[in-house]
């Protein structure tokens, strides 16, 4: 009997511990979350991709739309993103990332990732109309799409 109870009071120790720990990493991955600015930069995504998908279905009606919209909230992206990075970083690693997101350098990242993407992505688009015309003009030359 004596080593059962030994044994439930290790069991109930170790499980607060673990639960312990688990809200400490849940209550960092919300703080970085919130640094990062991740829940705002999602719902601003979110509602350029949703402009975009109301143009394409002019048919869907704007009060579904709405509805829609006032369910994305940045606090439920973030909390869709909580397990997330659960699932791929370590609480130490968390921890690192929230001191180097609170120094200078983290926050010239936090505020010049969007424009670097930004200027990224318009580049890539660039360079793959350049492809996109090479092939066209080689297909062309060889004969194996028509010329215009």
């Amino acid at each position: 009997m004596k080593q059962l109870y030994t044994f439930l009071v290790v069991l109930l120790v170790s499980c607060a511990s673990a639960f312990g720990q688990s809200n400490a990493k849940t209550t960092d991955i919300q703080e970085l979350l919130y640094i990062t600015k991740a829940g705002e930069l999602g719902v601003q995504a979110m509602k350029a991709n949703m402009e975009s998908m109301r143009k394409a279905n002019p048919t869907i009606p704007a009060q579904l739309w709405n509805e829609f919209e006032k369910s994305f909230t940045k606090e439920a992206l973030v909390d869709l993103s909580i397990p997330i990075y659960d699932k791929h970083y370590t609480h130490q690693e968390i921890k690192d990332m929230i001191a180097l997101y609170k120094t200078p350098l983290g926050q010239k990242i936090l505020e010049k990732t969007p424009l670097v993407m930004q200027e990224a992505m318009a580049r890539g688009q660039e360079y793959g109309r350049e492809i996109a015309m090479r092939a066209i003009q080689k297909m062309q030359a060889e004969g194996t799409l028509p010329k215009n």
